[in-house]
């Protein structure tokens, strides 16, 4: 016999049982019996389900899971250098003179689109400002809480009617 570690599995039983043979030498002590469970726990299959339907849809929650990202970032970023948020600062202003920037240059042709360039603005001014607040008094804080409950959910209702307008107009244009 070699030395190398045979199984044998033992066919047409529900849970797989492993026998791992005697060693030589060790005659005097109790053979090894792994018993390893084929069916996955609920809890493994309510996992798995929803770990493939995060997959198939991780286009659709995009914004909310970038949002989640952030969120943990400022928190070790908060508890690492809070000062931080004293560079950030500034940032919260730039959609703003982006908005100003591009009505200058090219004004929006639509009110819908004016309406559109605007939402978004705010929409980044927002989460801008947030991030800076979340930098120097930390992200745990209820008021911010709140307010990056807001901004996720408008950010992801936003996303959704913006792929489902790009849909609906991909498929008119068919």
């Amino acid at each position: 016999m070699s030395r190398r570690t045979r199984t044998h599995t033992a066919k047409g039983a529900a849970p797989r049982t492993v026998h791992i043979p005697r060693q030589r030498g060790h005659r005097q002590g109790p053979q090894v019996i792994v018993v390893v469970s084929d069916e996955p726990t609920l809890t493994r299959r309510a996992a798995s389900a929803s770990g493939r339907w995060l997959w198939k849809h991780r286009r659709t929650w995009a914004p909310t899971a970038l949002s989640v990202l952030l969120l943990a970032v400022t928190g070790i970023v908060h508890l690492i250098t809070p000062w931080a948020a004293l560079v950030a600062a500034p940032a919260a202003a730039v959609p703003l003179a982006i908005q100003g920037w591009k009505a200058k240059g090219r004004p929006a042709g639509t009110p819908a689109e004016r309406a559109r360039r605007t939402s978004l603005a705010v929409l980044a001014l927002a989460a801008l400002t947030w991030f800076a607040l979340a930098l120097w008094f930390g992200p745990a804080e209820p008021l911010l809480m709140g307010l990056w409950s807001l901004i996720t959910l408008d950010a992801q209702v936003t996303w959704l009617f913006a792929r489902l307008r790009s849909t609906l107009t991909a498929k008119g244009n068919s």
